[in-house]
């Protein structure tokens, strides 16, 4: 009897184990709970590009990643298995140390979307630091840290090797994470000290110039009830992209000069689009950055709202003054700022030329907008009170727009700014054509066809071809014109032109070989004369 028992609960053991641990991993190391170090000197001296170590669950106290070295081909991955690891109760959580094309995860049980957990740390959730470089970290979850959730630099010392002219700090991508109750920022990103940094070397000061980080990711973060700032970029001068995050009740403290949902610092030159940024003590977004910078698709609800001094004002965008290039530009565009304490944008940056304000919905403020004459205010849609007939449900938190919107089909082109999604990566134009704001109404009738109206004079469908990975591109012409199609990444980056050429009427087929893309989110884009169509599409690898 004792035996028959037996069997069905090895087996129903068995069952739950393979239900909770996903997919199965193959490590080439293991890391058990007791042990904090990962050092390709010692325990990790057999890790090669490629190779996977697994870190298996229970608690320890820190994690050290120490001169560990993948490849751009083949990255070395650090993922959890079986269970969630947690790390607790010492000055410092998760540090890399002199590494580079790391990826560390998360995400190794589908069970749990953070499987890695830092909490009650006397100190920073994480540091990427000692000359690391091309590092990615996704399904970490930080909590109840003394300083910053993640800080990602290497500040110059008197060993001058992190210096701007001996390092440069490459291709980090830090998604997917949940950062939330730190003592100060919950993303530290660069120096903020772009113009220099005094050091004391042999009883001397000395100013050096920080490292630039070239090629920085920071997207699709849920990030709440922050110190300081939520999130912080600085001295990311290229290739820098800040979207898809989630950021709520952020400068808690209320420290001033350490207040804003987003703070683009000196020495960025960031997109930033896409964000969410509500029921914060500081600014929405606030831009100290070299120019270029252009923020867009942005819904900021309640910037300020709870700061409870007069002074400093706080508005749902802030641009500064810096360290902004002489005769740069900044583009603020398509954003949604509801219920700023005082201004929807404050703008003094002065040095700038051909700055844009344009297609935003300024709503319930303290005071509209503070501009100075080198930005031109463009068909903003302004309102000095709380309009709820605009959106669907803006007690629920629903900030889309009605169909009878004053903001919907009501955009105006913008010179080099073709956007073709709005922030939840909706397809625009919609209807006729883009929407103010950051949303994208889909409501269908806008696009009902009344009774004796032609079909449309253009019409365009994608589908993918899974044997052969290739999408197929379906589209019509009703006149004689010149067609272009573009592939397009969520930055607005043109990937690929699938067609440009002169059409006779009818309908055409494309085929686009799509084995060497990452996976993704993809915007198609079809103009033929003044008419224009855009469809999207998500790569899954």
């Amino acid at each position: 009897m004792k035996t028959q028992l037996i069997i069905p609960l090895i087996v129903l053991m068995l069952l739950v184990f393979h239900h909770t641990s996903g997919k199965t991993q193959n490590c080439t190391l293991s890391i058990q709970a007791s042990e904090g170090n990962i050092d390709g000197r010692t325990n990790a001296s057999g890790v090669q590009p490629g190779d996977t170590i697994c870190l298996l669950p229970g608690q320890k106290s820190y994690l050290w990643i120490t001169h560990l070295h993948g490849s751009p081909e083949e990255p070395i991955v650090i993922i959890n298995t079986i269970g969630i690891v947690s790390i607790t109760q010492f000055y410092y959580g998760i540090k890399f140390d002199s590494c580079s094309f790391i990826k560390l995860s998360g995400k190794g049980v589908g069970a749990f979307s953070y499987g890695i957990h830092v909490h009650n740390v006397d100190g920073a959730g994480m540091s990427i630091e000692g000359l690391s470089t091309d590092i990615e970290v996704e399904g970490v979850e930080i909590s109840f840290t003394l300083f910053p959730g993640i800080f990602c630099k290497s500040d110059p010392d008197c060993e001058f090797n992190s210096t701007r002219d001996k390092y440069t700090m490459r291709n980090v991508s830090l998604h997917d994470n949940y950062i939330h109750d730190t003592g100060m920022e919950g993303f530290y990103i660069g120096s903020s000290f772009y113009s220099g940094i005094t050091v004391t070397c042999d009883g001397k000061d000395t100013t050096l110039l920080p490292h630039l980080i070239r090629g920085l990711k920071v997207y699709n973060n849920l990030i709440t009830r922050t110190g300081w700032d939520g999130l912080q970029v600085s001295s990311a001068d290229s290739s820098c992209a800040i979207y898809g995050n989630n950021i709520s009740y952020d400068s808690e403290s209320a420290e001033l000069n350490q207040m804003s949902g987003i703070i683009m610092g000196e020495g960025s030159v960031c997109d930033c689009f896409n964000n969410q940024i509500q029921n914060g003590k500081g600014n929405g977004i606030q831009v100290l950055g070299l120019g270029g910078n252009k923020v867009y698709n942005n819904l900021i609800f309640n910037a300020g709202r709870t700061y409870l001094q007069q002074y400093p004002y706080m508005n749902g965008i802030y641009v500064g003054n810096q360290s902004t290039t002489p005769g740069a530009s900044f583009l603020i565009a398509y954003n949604s700022i509801i219920s700023p304490r005082d201004y929807g944008i404050d703008f003094r940056s002065a040095t700038t030329t051909g700055n844009q304000f344009t297609n935003n919905i300024v709503m319930n403020y303290g005071r509209e907008v503070s501009l100075g004459t080198n930005i031109s205010m463009v068909n903003n849609y302004t309102l000095p009170t709380l309009d709820q007939t605009q959106f669907v449900d803006l007690n629920g938190g629903n900030f889309d727009l009605k169909p009878t919107a004053s903001a919907v089909n009501a955009a105006v082109p913008i010179s080099l700014m073709d956007l073709s999604y709005d922030i939840i990566n909706r397809n625009r134009p919609f209807a006729l054509l883009n929407d103010i704001g950051a949303y994208e109404c889909h409501d269908p009738s806008l696009i009902a066809i009344p009774e004796g109206i032609k079909d449309p004079s253009i019409q365009l469908s994608i589908e993918r071809d899974y044997r052969t990975d290739v999408l197929i591109i379906r589209y019509f012409i009703s006149a004689h014109d010149i067609v272009q199609i573009g592939m397009y990444n969520l930055t607005g980056q043109l990937i690929r032109m699938v067609v440009f050429a002169k059409h006779t009427p009818g309908e055409y087929v494309e085929q686009v070989d799509i084995g060497n893309l990452p996976g993704g989110i993809f915007i198609f884009r079809m103009t033929a004369g003044i008419e224009y169509i855009s469809k999207k599409i998500q790569l899954c690898r």
